[in-house]
């Protein structure tokens, strides 16, 4: 589909962006920020010439929604003035902005407080029937059920009503949650609301599966059943499938969304999706997958089921999906010595979108930091930033920023082959 954004003309087509009717692979820039504070935005605003000259054309801006909704109602309590001036900023450089948010409790995004007292019986429950915190990440904060209709109705509200606040700013996609997911390192979501929820896809389904338990513990074999775990996979994909929907109630079918697909340890899976296959099948809101884990962080080699199931459900259902991934460097996990073999892995699985460098400013400072925990929404430069207090790229990042017109070069090499 094609269409104008920022006075270009763009189309997304064979898993590649077409801008003016030319393929241009993209420099992806996640800038951490507080976008409901007009300092950190300023602050934004001015380093937008060093980052146009470090060759970015989009920028991806992840407005948590306890920072711009602090009672979790969904509506927008902060003024989205400053926001609006920053992507029409963006925009005045020849770069592209899209928005994302974060509405889950997993993995660095947090619930609004104002919602939970509201709302306290919307926590999700483990296996033990004990209420649910992001203890595989460590920042603690708490996890709703994705069963529960205050959290999906509060939620979805915040995405509507930001993205209709932003309705008259240009934007080239827009982005649902962070890595969508239940969990790795726990059993949920086994409350009231799962229950519910699986007993009516049971009925509508015809499905004959085993009946949800009574009492806590769940059973290992009740949490490992594939007909429980089918039901987990398709609801995790209703989820992002619907809040992809609300992003287009407001901008339109043709809105662009893309949408992170977490494949980490194979031991983990079950936990965080079901079947992984079952989610892939369902995910039909996505045009970009942008897929995390690809390089095995442990081993320091491919990951290559994430790629695998991937191309195994695009090439079972026809899907055009641009391939990407989420944070394809970020300043914590990789060693630059891999560099090279991380971005040519890339290449050879499909990824001729672009590569996104999470977090884009310069070293300044340390993490917020409470209790030993760093606090989710509440990053400082020093997180996961790519960069040094003075712009230099660090060993990881400068891979790719010292060879830019090199890597585009082999990007126009393995890009212009036809798809196997």
């Amino acid at each position: 589909m094609s269409k104008t954004i920022n006075e270009y003309q763009v189309e997304l087509r064979q898993g590649k962006l077409w801008i003016d009717g030319k393929h241009e692979f993209l420099k992806i820039g996640k800038p951490l920020r507080h976008y409901g504070d007009e300092e950190q935005i300023e602050k934004l605003i001015k380093d937008l010439p060093i980052i146009k000259a470090k060759h970015y054309r989009c920028l991806e801006l992840n407005c948590y929604w306890h920072h711009l909704d602090p009672n979790g109602d969904g509506e927008i309590d902060v003024s989205t003035e400053p926001l609006k001036k920053l992507i029409n900023a963006i925009n005045e450089y020849g770069m592209f902005a899209s928005l994302s948010v974060e509405t889950y409790g997993v993995g660095g995004g947090q619930i609004p407080q104002g919602f939970w007292d509201r709302y306290p019986k919307s926590l999700a429950m483990d296996h033990e029937g004990n209420l649910v915190e992001d203890t595989e990440y460590g920042y603690m904060s708490k996890v709703p059920s994705l069963f529960n209709s205050e959290y999906l109705s509060a939620s979805r509200a915040y995405i509507r009503n930001l993205t209709k606040a932003l309705s008259d700013c240009d934007i080239l996609w827009y982005e649902t949650t962070v890595e969508p997911q239940y969990m790795g390192s726990r059993w949920i979501d086994y409350g009231p609301d799962a229950r519910s929820a699986y007993e009516n896809w049971l009925k509508t389904s015809e499905i004959d599966g085993p009946t949800f338990p009574d009492t806590f513990p769940v059973t290992e074999r009740f949490m490992r059943d594939p007909i429980w775990n089918k039901f987990r996979a398709q609801n995790l994909a209703k989820w992002v499938n619907e809040d992809a929907q609300a992003y287009r109630d407001i901008v339109g079918e043709d809105a662009w969304i893309a949408t992170d697909y977490l494949d980490a340890i194979e031991e983990t899976m079950i936990q965080r999706c079901g079947d992984p296959l079952e989610f892939l099948r369902y995910l039909t809101g996505p045009n970009i997958l942008q897929v995390n884990w690809t390089w095995h962080n442990f081993d320091r080699k491919p990951h290559m089921q994430a790629y695998n199931r991937v191309h195994q459900i695009m090439k079972e259902t026809g899907r055009d999906w641009a391939v990407a991934e989420h944070m394809t460097i970020n300043g914590t996990d990789y060693h630059a010595e891999d560099m090279n073999g991380l971005l040519e892995n890339t290449l050879k699985n499909g990824t001729c979108l672009g590569w996104e460098f999470v977090d884009v400013c310069a070293d300044l400072d340390s993490p917020d930091v409470k209790e030993g925990v760093v606090e989710p929404g509440n990053f400082k430069p020093a997180h996961f930033t790519v960069y040094d207090k003075d712009w230099n790229p660090i060993p990881t990042m400068a891979v790719v920023e010292n060879n830019w017109d090199k890597w585009l070069e082999r990007v126009k090499e393995v890009c212009s082959q036809p798809s196997a």
